[in-house]
């Protein structure tokens, strides 16, 4: 994306303060562990500035936007949104010293289509909360000037995950990015409605398998997993590597009453695991039901009791001591590989009054060994699209592997067949 810098010109850059200021009793925004605009106005935790690594002060900061025009047509970069997105800054850990939690940026294209692109802290939610805000966004944009919200969001701080007393962790947790290790790739992959249901049939026509009927989240996660290893396993001089792969979940479904289900805010999640395998032990409908397993696991106890993510954190914090190894390199002795769905939040349906975008997709990320899915467009065939990172040496291996290319497209083979579908872009 660095040869696309040149296109770029910014036409405006300010400041949006919350239309009414936040309340004095609100004033102070205690993160859970885990999360350490007339928009702004519903959601004034992202409006505010972070006061260490625990506790968000909510003084109207306020948000940043950007106006810049691209000059270019948007088909030149569709399938590549990071040119939409301001430089740097997705993924940036936010320094207490200051800094905005949020950061919003339009951009026009030569072509007459724009793109709305939005960068919001980790700090004080997940890719969930991300996706009220943006609903909340386009529900207050198509009602302006008298519109207000149907259901407004509820920030739930660390009432379902209470901070330690000990006080703040001083270490990040959900945002670290690879600065360390080789330098990471990432490609993106389209598997269509009919090679899901393909590679759903495959699992199941295996006799030793047990799950029947596999969520299309199991099947492709699994079959990214299988690929990845058998990627770095090439590279490896160790015969007996070993892997594991870590699912993040969203607990909003679980959430005791009288805290609402929807609209939530925070850092909401847990994580769930499948058991560390010899690289010749991956068998695709194994792994689906070894994932299924873990899922079923997952759902006979109370995550926010007993929060997997949290203890892990907890037990790294009490023995850190004086070994600043960061906290992925620490949490396991073997390669871990994590990933993440979005699939279930409605990105590509967002109206905030041009009707739904053309395209919905993510900033690229910096992290190593990361896979997320993402629902493409309904004109797609209602496939899924996978963004994987690796370092390059392993991208290089894995992009060709057969049993990936069966049932999953690269996306950059995809651009030059649909450049005239698109106008418009938004996250």
């Amino acid at each position: 994306m660095a040869g696309f810098s040149r296109l770029l010109s910014t036409i405006s850059k300010k400041i949006v303060k919350p239309f009414s200021p936040t309340p004095s009793t609100q004033r102070i925004h205690k993160l859970s562990l885990l999360d350490q605009c007339m928009a702004i106005t519903y959601h004034q935790p992202w409006a505010g500035s972070l006061r260490d690594n625990a506790t968000i002060h909510c003084d109207d900061t306020g948000a940043e936007f950007l106006e810049v025009e691209v000059n270019c047509p948007m088909d030149q970069v569709v399938h590549r949104p990071d040119l939409t997105f301001p430089p740097g800054l997705p993924w940036r850990n936010v320094p207490p010293s200051g800094g905005c939690l949020s950061v919003a940026q339009l951009s026009h294209f030569d072509c007459g289509g724009i793109a709305i692109s939005v960068c919001l802290s980790h700090k004080v939610g997940d890719a969930a909360s991300a996706f009220f805000f943006l609903k909340d966004w386009a529900e207050l944009t198509r009602q302006y000037p008298n519109g207000d919200l149907t259901c407004p969001p509820y920030y739930v701080q660390d009432s379902l995950m209470p901070s330690r007393p000990e006080g703040p962790l001083d270490f990040s947790i959900v945002v670290e990015p690879n600065t360390q290790e080789s330098i990471e790739l990432e490609k993106r992959f389209f598997l269509s409605e009919s090679k899901i249901r393909a590679l759903k049939a495959l699992v199941t026509a295996d006799k030793s398998s047990t799950v029947q009927n596999p969520t299309k989240t199991e099947v492709i996660s699994a079959l990214i997993y299988k690929c990845v290893v058998a990627a770095g396993a090439n590279l490896s001089s160790d015969n007996d590597s070993s892997s594991q792969l870590v699912m993040v979940s969203d607990l909003r479904k679980t959430i005791p009453p009288p805290i609402p289900s929807t609209s939530t805010i925070g850092n909401i999640l847990t994580a769930f695991s499948t058991p560390i395998y010899n690289t010749g032990e991956l068998r695709l409908s194994k792994l689906v039901t070894d994932i299924r397993k873990s899922k079923h696991e997952l759902s006979t106890r109370d995550n926010f009791k007993e929060n997997l993510w949290i203890s892990e954190m907890v037990e790294y914090a009490n023995r850190r001591g004086d070994d600043h190894q960061s906290y992925r390199q620490m949490s396991s002795c073997h390669d871990v590989y994590r990933c993440s769905s979005i699939c279930n939040m409605a990105f590509q349906d967002l109206d905030f009054g041009w009707g739904r975008p053309s395209r919905a997709s993510l900033a690229s990320a910096p992290f190593s060994n990361m896979i997320y899915l993402m629902n493409t467009h309904p004109d797609q065939s209602r496939g899924i699209e996978v963004f994987v990172n690796l370092n390059q040496q392993q991208m290089s291996i894995f992009e060709q592997d057969r049993d990936l290319l069966q049932f999953a497209t690269p996306v950059e083979h995809l651009i030059h067949e649909e450049e005239d579908k698109y106008c418009m872009e938004a996250f």
